[in-house]
């Protein structure tokens, strides 16, 4: 590991009040004939979260060992923003296809606003999205665009709803690859890009940002079935809508050593990058040791 190790919960409060702000600044400008659509996308940016993703772009800068000056460090908090518009934009529409009827605490914005205003919010939020992307980075933006395409998130939320009831390892796999690991690979591997990174360094970080996505989701699927319901604030709908989870093959001890083994080739991804990883590494640990 190098030098200068950073924490996540010390990076989280450097840059989370930067990153909310930067979404409230982001969003459209409200308009007298769209009151409906324009509460949905304020109140979805706004209702908590621990925004991952965006700090996981931010850390994976960090990584890249290159000093930051701060107009580019301006652009690159932009992004990250971009980034979390497209996350809620997957969460609103996920919302509506478990029938989720909480989130974060809070109602989801289908049950808030109904679902026509909510799909659109979503389609908001994506579109919104990538246009701040392009704006900022168009190639980092290109391979950000790709990793929610088909394949990529939405397919593995096709994959999803398509296997419900239904048995199977590969698509499991192909769910979890696609569903979230895509995302996390495209997140890390467009911070290399930005940073100017050598196709080498580049690929190294997408394989980082894969194992730590597919560890995630497999304890997404645990904390679905046994996280306290006091810090897993979300309506539990996988087992209702009887969803092809980890739990479906394995048992909770055996997915928590696939979650540690993820873990394990997330951190010697980080060994050969260039840059300070202590907090992509601090990141790895938060998010296999995560209750909620």
């Amino acid at each position: 590991m190098k030098k200068g190790q950073g924490s996540f919960n010390k990076f989280s409060e450097e840059f989370l009040p930067v990153i909310s702000r930067g979404l409230a600044e982001l969003l459209p400008s409200p308009s007298r004939f769209t009151g409906d659509l324009n509460r949905a996308l304020e109140y979805s940016v706004k209702t908590g979260g621990k925004k991952i993703r965006p700090l996981l772009f931010l850390a994976a800068t960090l990584a890249a060992g290159k000093k930051i000056p701060p107009k580019k460090l301006a652009k690159l908090v932009s992004f990250a923003c971009g980034i979390e518009f497209i996350h809620n934009y997957s969460l609103i529409h996920d919302d509506i296809m478990d029938g989720d009827n909480t989130r974060r605490g809070y109602p989801t914005v289908h049950k808030k606003f109904g679902v026509n205003v909510a799909i659109l919010a979503g389609d908001a939020l994506l579109t919104g999205g990538l246009k701040i992307l392009y704006e900022n980075f168009p190639e980092p933006a290109g391979v950000l665009n790709t990793s929610i395409f088909v394949p990529g998130m939405i397919s593995g939320q096709a994959a999803d709803m398509q296997y419900e009831k239904k048995l199977s390892k590969q698509a499991l796999r192909y769910i979890h690859k696609n569903k979230t690991a895509a995302f996390f690979s495209g997140i890390c591997r467009s911070a290399a890009l930005a940073m100017e990174q050598k196709k080498n360094i580049v690929e190294l970080f997408a394989v980082f940002g894969e194992n730590l996505g597919m560890g995630f989701q497999i304890m997404d699927d645990l904390l679905d079935r046994f996280g306290k319901k006091s810090k897993f604030r979300k309506t539990r709908t996988d087992g209702k809508n009887r969803k092809l989870t980890a739990l479906s093959f394995y048992s909770s001890s055996a997915c928590r050593r696939q979650i540690n083994d993820f873990a394990a080739k997330a951190g010697k991804n980080l060994s050969a990058l260039p840059g300070d990883t202590g907090v992509l590494s601090d990141i790895t640990g938060v998010l296999s040791m995560r209750e909620k």
